[in-house]
């Protein structure tokens, strides 16, 4: 977030943070309704066809991320925000969109995608929902919680292997419907996966750094 926004600035962040808070939510909370009755009637595919098209809506918002943070909106660093968002962006549409059929939903295949999709779901989900009702609080002009910093700073430490993980899955079981399109669109996916360890390790230090780095601002002003 940019240190101070005011005016229009700030309640158009403050919109922004808040439908993304909401849109999450209302995934998170769909998809968790849906596992009790689909897990008893071993139907766990069925979840991603009554899941997918809210969920690709969601994500698909982050792009103004990237937007936000190269007209400098606000101060996220533009490398590190656009390898996250385009991530999230290969998976859903990339990915779900033109084989979820195949690696995910399919009754006749194994449940190994739907799993990695509900991972994906999970960890993402909540993830943004702490973040985005993280920065909706700040530009309300109220106080976080503290136990909302915690979240804040804290789960990624589980939620991103999940999340990562979920997502090289589904990647790895997109790999032959891809060589069926062309095996161009494979070897792709398969350059994708080689990079995903090191982006990853960029990524998780990043939050790593960000972490210790508000934890100690924190200190300093208790």
């Amino acid at each position: 977030m940019s240190s101070a926004p005011t005016g229009l600035t700030r309640g158009y962040l403050f919109t922004y943070n808040a439908l993304n808070l909401l849109t999450w939510g209302t995934c998170v909370i769909y998809t968790a309704s849906l596992l009790p009755s689909h897990i008893a009637d071993d139907n766990i595919p069925a979840i991603f066809t009554q899941t997918f098209k809210p969920l690709l809506l969601t994500q698909s918002l982050a792009i103004l991320e990237v937007l936000h943070s190269l007209i400098r909106l606000v101060r996220a660093p533009f490398l590190t925000t656009a390898m996250q968002v385009a991530s999230r962006l290969l998976l859903v549409w990339g990915i779900m969109a033109p084989f979820g059929g195949q690696i995910v939903g399919n009754k006749s295949g194994t449940q190994l995608g739907d799993y990695a999709y509900l991972g994906c779901v999970g960890a993402w989900g909540i993830t943004e929902i702490i973040r985005y009702g993280f920065f909706a609080i700040t530009l309300s002009g109220n106080s976080v919680p503290e136990w909302w910093t915690w979240l804040r700073y804290n789960t990624f430490y589980v939620l991103y292997p999940i999340g990562i993980s979920s997502e090289c899955t589904l990647i790895f079981k997109a790999l032959g419907p891809a060589a069926e399109i062309t095996p161009l669109f494979r070897w792709a996916l398969l350059a994708i996966l080689a990079i995903y360890v090191p982006g990853s390790y960029v990524l998780y230090t990043h939050m790593i750094a960000q972490r210790r780095k508000v934890l100690r601002g924190k200190k300093r002003a208790d």
